[in-house]
């Protein structure tokens, strides 16, 4: 009978993982020095991470005064007790459950999320019943990402994909073209493909060639020699492509490049060595280039702003990085990396009330996910209280059918694209260069709008 019984046992703790992972509730066991023992697929889901990397973590470490760390001191049962969550980040109803050896000692503390308010955030986050059905069908998982890609957080299918694809693609020696909106983090994917490279140990070098005036970008580039123009140090300056030889060079927001600087580059990428601004000596350079557009770089070319031949010397392998609104499974794990990364650098203890985490989920995030940590930083920093509402949020609300004054489909086009034309002009302080540059269109188009719209620029 003792035998049979044992027999019985073994058969349910084979199956406890199963068991446990069927529920929606965030469950945690640490034992008696605190370390983390187990986690289900519930409290995986809500922390935003991946079981492996929570596994042997001591509570104490990061959260000395944790609910579980207070139970394992007293040894009480604690049923239904709402609190603030600091390993999940926001508010909580739990119990926790002392367990004991047959001598009455406490081996570990197990932490089980009530249903109500947990089941319903889930829903708003990340929807369970999304989740399972992505998996289903789609058997790409963080697990098949490299490490080199975990500071891209996010567990969206489209994000997955496109992690995949750079993971491919970064032991390759081929140019990588990297398209996406304003914000997505496509830095973050061109160090990451550096850094599973096997230039990782060379220099990683950043240009951002909208941020450098035009007539300083040749000599950031390229060098220059001493004495080679007012204002040159004496002594000469390498170029950012000499200082990234053997490793990767990223060139972020490559449609800004004037034409003369186009020619340049287009130059270096046939010969492979570069001439300091100046001088005559050709410089041989091994790197790889990746680079970086949130610009229709087509349209460019068809109407000679951009060079065919660069660009399809650039356009090897392009990565189209998807926007936050197509990933919106990611938008509150997120939120909530972020709620915890300001918590932590400003020494505050809040958390995303039920109607923030609404307003999160349901916001366009027209700037993705820069735009998302801002405001959350923005929220975090003036909250006076424990909990964070969707009043301390500074989104501005876009425009939608709804608010025209007018159903006509053609007027709507045309009354959106004025307003899209005045926010361009007046995020530009009204330069008409800049303003192109944002809407994307050609100088010829820009001035018929204006005309169109009766739009005057000061």
């Amino acid at each position: 009978m003792q035998l049979q019984e044992s027999k019985y046992w073994q058969s349910i703790r084979q199956h406890l993982d199963i068991i446990l992972d069927m529920f929606n509730d965030p469950i945690i066991i640490i034992d008696r020095e605190g370390t983390i023992i187990y986690i289900n697929e519930g409290y995986e889901l809500q922390l935003g991470v991946k079981r492996e990397k929570v596994l042997g973590r001591n509570v104490k470490d990061k959260y000395p005064r944790d609910k579980l760390l207070e139970t394992l001191r007293t040894g009480e049962l604690v049923k239904n007790l709402e609190h603030f969550n600091e390993t999940l980040g926001y508010n909580i109803v739990a119990s926790f459950v002392p367990i004991k050896d047959e001598t009455g000692d406490i081996i570990a503390v197990a932490g089980i999320g009530n249903i109500s308010p947990v089941y319903k955030l889930n829903l708003r986050l990340s929807p369970i019943h999304s989740f399972k059905e992505t998996k289903s069908t789609d058997s790409l998982t963080r697990k098949d990402i490299p490490p080199s890609f975990d500071s891209i957080i996010g567990e969206a299918p489209k994000l997955l994909k496109c992690l995949k694809l750079s993971a491919q693609v970064a032991k390759a020696e081929a140019t990588v073209m990297l398209r996406g909106e304003t914000g997505v983090g496509k830095e973050l994917f061109a160090r990451a493909i550096h850094d599973y490279s096997d230039r990782c140990k060379n220099p990683f070098i950043a240009v951002n060639c909208a941020a450098i005036p035009e007539n300083l970008i040749e000599s950031e580039l390229f060098g220059y020699t001493a004495g080679s123009f007012t204002g040159a140090r004496t002594s000469g300056k390498m170029g950012k492509i000499e200082m990234a030889h053997k490793g990767t060079l990223f060139l972020d927001e490559i449609g800004d490049l004037s034409p003369s600087t186009q020619i340049k580059l287009l130059r270096f990428t046939q010969e492979k060595y570069v001439e300091r601004i100046g001088g005559d000596k050709q410089i041989p350079i091994d790197v790889r280039i990746i680079t970086a557009t949130n610009r229709n770089l087509e349209q460019m070319v068809q109407q000679g702003e951009f060079r065919s031949d660069l660009y399809y010397r650039l356009n090897v392998i392009p990565i189209h990085v998807p926007p936050l609104r197509e990933r919106p499974e990611d938008i509150g794990i997120l939120a909530h990396y972020f709620l915890n990364y300001f918590a932590r650098k400003y020494g505050k203890k809040v958390g995303f009330s039920m109607k923030a985490m609404e307003c999160l989920h349901d916001y366009h995030w027209p700037g993705n996910i820069r735009q998302l940590k801002n405001v959350v930083e923005h929220a975090v920093l003036i909250c006076t209280g424990d909990t964070i509402h969707e009043s301390h949020f500074n989104l501005e609300q876009n425009t939608n059918v709804h608010e025209l004054p007018f159903l006509d489909l053609n007027r709507a086009v045309e009354y959106t694209e004025k307003a899209t034309i005045e926010k361009a002009l007046e995020k530009a302080y009204y330069n008409k260069s800049k303003a192109i540059k944002y809407l994307g269109i050609s100088r010829g188009a820009f001035y018929a709008k204006l005309k169109k719209y009766k739009l005057t620029v000061p």
